[in-house]
């Protein structure tokens, strides 16, 4: 977990404890709505952590491995090493974790239904479980959506670009197609939301420019990372390699090396240095 988890973890617990449990349903001890808050987020954030883990599962399906699963201030990230053999793969991967999200909130607004049969009183610890389940079920869903938005490094965004690579046949090509779309969505989010803000000063509208800023961001940096890949693509580590490099014995004294190799280059490219392609 990345340190911006604890202080969105308080963020979301505070606001449910100190106002919108107490909003809905009102007159309940203090450490009822504490308790409720506290319960809320950790199921909140199992979710996003079951989000991840359905992406991970899939890759392993699929031969990739996976490095780490990290929670962080706008979700989480799965790092994965190796490729994906096929456009199919990179859609199933990518959709894996917006249909979890989708499941449970279908199965917490299941639940909030059959709480809500009993008719539960507003000011009772019943409508406080009842309404934890419908803030669970509607933040899943609309994680969700969000995430199919097809603007990397969103879910959507990797559905996109796995559209483009069956269509082309070229994974870089795709993935440069489809970070220019990313790109263009991110800074038109960034842009709008800054011009909301500055209309209806409504300071959630700095939190869409954010959301903008980053996936602009991401996409840049992606399709940077693919050109480099592709550029990379076929060529062996000898042809980039200085041959036959200058070692010494690690008895040698520091003062030694420094005076008779540090500073006395033989070569045009030390040691493991990549020509640019």
């Amino acid at each position: 977990m990345n340190w911006s988890v604890a202080v969105i973890f308080a963020l979301i617990a505070f606001g449910l404890a100190a106002w919108q449990f107490p909003a809905v349903s009102p007159h309940q001890a203090t450490l009822t709505y504490v308790l409720a808050g506290i319960l809320t987020t950790v199921l909140f954030f199992a979710s996003l952590l079951a989000h991840e883990l359905a992406h991970s599962l899939v890759a392993r399906h699929y031969g990739l491995k996976v490095k780490s699963i990290t929670l962080w201030l706008l979700g989480g990230v799965s790092e994965l090493s190796g490729d994906v053999p096929r456009p199919s793969a990179e859609a199933w991967i990518a959709g894996a974790g917006p249909l979890t999200s989708l499941l449970l909130g279908g199965v917490f607004i299941g639940l909030a239904a059959l709480a809500g049969a009993s008719h539960p009183a507003r000011a009772s610890i019943s409508g406080v479980i009842y309404f934890a389940l419908v803030y669970l079920g509607a933040t899943n869903v609309l994680l969700a959506v969000f995430n199919v938005i097809p603007a990397a490094p969103l879910d959507g965004g990797r559905v996109l670009r796995a559209i483009v690579w069956w269509r082309t046949g070229d994974r870089v090509k795709a993935t440069i197609s489809a970070d220019r779309a990313d790109q263009a969505f991110g800074w038109i989010c960034a842009a709008g939301g800054l011009y909301a803000f500055f209309l209806t000063r409504d300071l959630s509208w700095l939190w869409t420019s954010l959301i903008g800023w980053f996936i602009a961001g991401s996409a840049t940096a992606e399709a940077h990372q693919a050109v480099l890949a592709g550029r990379l693509r076929g060529i062996r580590a000898s042809q980039v390699m200085t041959p036959d490099p200058v070692t010494v014995p690690g008895s040698m004294p520091v003062s030694e090396f420094v005076d008779d190799y540090l500073f006395r280059p033989r070569r045009s490219r030390s040691p493991g240095t990549a020509r640019t392609p």
